[in-house]
């Protein structure tokens, strides 16, 4: 594009001195525009204006001298060329203070120099440039399409960005990981640092959020043109657009500067390179929202005991799902918000069952329970051999997310295959659909006993399985049940913790010691309600039997408060 600098070595320029703002130069023309009239607002919302005048406005208002050169900075426009011997002799030094503040260009002209001169020197240079603009424009913008209609992914696209402009170019995920990368020329050290890590340097990102760039992004869906930050190792300036599908931001396209300077041209085949990521993206989008769908209705059909139809195994075969193995079922409680490294948890979860052997798995969220909103569920289905095995495949995933965002897996039993029956732990033959209403009583058991995260395998339930079955009539001929609604009688008279109390005291093994250090509390004052519980129900803490049965009563009594998880 033109600069001022290249104007002033245009003809019609050269009897024009350049009088102030000297650091300013490289700021690019894109118009030219004559002005003389005092009350002038100057927001035309066009960058890179030329302004051309005589300053007969500032001789009107004197005052204008002292604001001037800041109003036309801070719309943008590119330099102001005053021809003098008309109202002033010599330009103000006013005037010629603020521009060399500002690094805003001030030029003086002869008289007899005519601004009508000025413009026919300069216009037919925009318009050419403008007119290449567009036919550059239009010929990238082809390029890459085709690449969206060949079938191209990411990176072909990056790649093939950077061969045009001859830029280095990176495509960073919302979460600042690199996703695709293209180099040419020679990169900074910030740019080197991403591409080698996989990840956008945090110092960096850190930066850049307290300026508010991604904020900008986000809120305005275009570029930015990005200063070099030298104390980052960003020597170069760069130019960033958002890929917006659907209104929302799913990534960011970066161009880096090498020795030659941005220019427009970049800012538009970078524009072109967003729309068609957006478009490659929406694409991919509906490939996986379609993939996910087939898979639940794959799964529904599966306990529906549908497996020996023709029509069953062609879908099969297109999800690879083998049907001549075993599998089993997770259920997969996280929260709604959490993240990890900034990734949605659906999507780690996805990556890391992505890399997990064997393979292959399903992965779809859980329709039809009522759930708590703060909280997703999903249903994986996992290929493995034995309960064990896919038990210690959960305790690694749920260890591995542990850190950004915990994670809660019921699981069933390993399911017999579809095609050739196995027997499971208990030696029993396991459906699919019992695979999934274990993982589903395990999630539910877990959650009432106040487990957030980890691992509750159905086979280690015991007990509690039982308890978990038990019907309502079945459950009020216990008559420690009552005991239990006493002591939480008397707790919510007197704010007391009798019931917390007999809870982590049976839950220590009747440690008294544990007990106390559990509860912050003296071991004469678990003494003290301990005995107040033995007095109230009438019962013997130290007889064995009375012991299990309060914990039953308890375990019990909190897996029936609530289900609905």
């Amino acid at each position: 594009m033109l600069t001022v600098r290249d104007a002033l070595n245009l003809p019609a320029l050269t009897r024009a001195q350049l009088v102030a703002g000297r650091a300013g130069l490289s700021r690019q023309i894109q118009w030219v525009q004559t002005v003389d009239d005092a009350n002038a607002r100057y927001d035309w919302q066009r960058p890179g204006v030329l302004l051309l005048t005589t300053g007969a406005g500032l001789r009107q208002k004197p005052e204008l001298q002292s604001t001037l050169i800041r109003t036309l900075d801070q719309q943008n426009f590119c330099g102001l060329v005053i021809s003098t011997g008309h109202y002033f002799e010599r330009i103000p030094p006013t005037l010629t203070e603020q521009a060399d503040a500002l690094s805003f260009p001030l030029i003086e002209t002869p008289p007899d120099l005519l601004f009508i001169q000025i413009a026919e020197g300069i216009l037919p240079r925009l318009v050419n440039q403008q007119y290449d603009l567009q036919q550059r424009s239009a010929q990238f913008n082809q390029q890459l399409t085709n690449l969206v209609l060949q079938g191209a992914g990411l990176s072909e696209l990056i790649q093939t960005l950077s061969v045009l402009l001859h830029r280095s170019v990176v495509l960073e995920s919302p979460q600042f990981q690199i996703l695709a990368a293209a180099q040419q020329g020679e990169v900074d050290e910030a740019r080197a640092h991403c591409v080698k890590t996989g990840q956008t340097k945090p110092e960096l990102v850190e930066q850049l959020s307290k300026l508010n760039i991604y904020a900008r992004l986000q809120q305005t869906l275009k570029p930015l043109w990005i200063e070099p930050m030298p104390a980052l190792g960003m020597s170069m300036s760069r130019i960033v657009t958002p890929i917006v599908v659907q209104r929302e931001v799913h990534g960011y396209i970066w161009i880096v500067a090498d020795q030659t300077p941005l220019t427009p041209l970049d800012e538009v085949a970078l524009n072109h390179g967003a729309m068609v990521a957006a478009l490659m993206l929406f694409k991919d989008r509906a490939v996986q929202q379609a993939a996910i769908a087939l898979q639940g209705d794959f799964f529904a059909r599966l306990l529906a005991g549908e497996a020996d139809s023709a029509a069953l195994r062609e879908i099969a075969k297109q999800i690879d799902y083998r049907l001549e193995c075993a599998h089993q079922v997770w259920m997969i409680r996280g929260q709604a918000m959490t993240a990890v490294n900034h990734m949605p948890l659906e999507e780690s979860i996805r990556q890391w069952l992505a890399q997990a052997q064997p393979q292959p798995f399903l992965l779809f969220p859980r329709d039809g329970v009522a759930a708590r909103p703060e909280n997703h569920y999903w249903v994986a289905v996992v290929e493995c051999q034995t309960t064990e095995q896919g038990h210690d495949q959960a305790t690694a995933m749920a260890s591995a997310l542990a850190s950004g965002a915990p994670v809660l897996i019921g699981l069933g039993d390993v399911s017999s295959p579809a095609l050739s029956p196995v027997s499971s732990t208990t030696g029993q033959t396991v459906t699919l659909q019992r695979s999934y209403e274990q993982a589903q009583e395990a999630m539910q058991i877990a959650v009432a006993l106040g487990q957030r995260q980890g691992t509750r395998p159905f086979y280690t339930l015991g007990v509690l399985h039982w308890l978990y079955q038990l019907s309502s009539e079945d459950r009020a001929a216990n008559f420690y049940l009552h005991y239990l609604d006493t002591i939480r009688t008397y707790d919510l008279k007197r704010s007391g913790d009798l019931l917390l109390t007999l809870e982590s005291y049976l839950d220590s093994g009747s440690s008294i010691g544990e007990t106390a250090a559990a509860l912050h509390i003296h071991r004469n004052t678990l003494l003290h309600r301990l005995e107040r519980i033995e007095s109230l129900c009438q019962v013997n803490l130290k007889d064995a039997m009375t012991r299990l049965n309060f914990y039953v009563a308890i375990k019990s009594d909190r897996l029936h408060q609530n289900q609905n998880y």
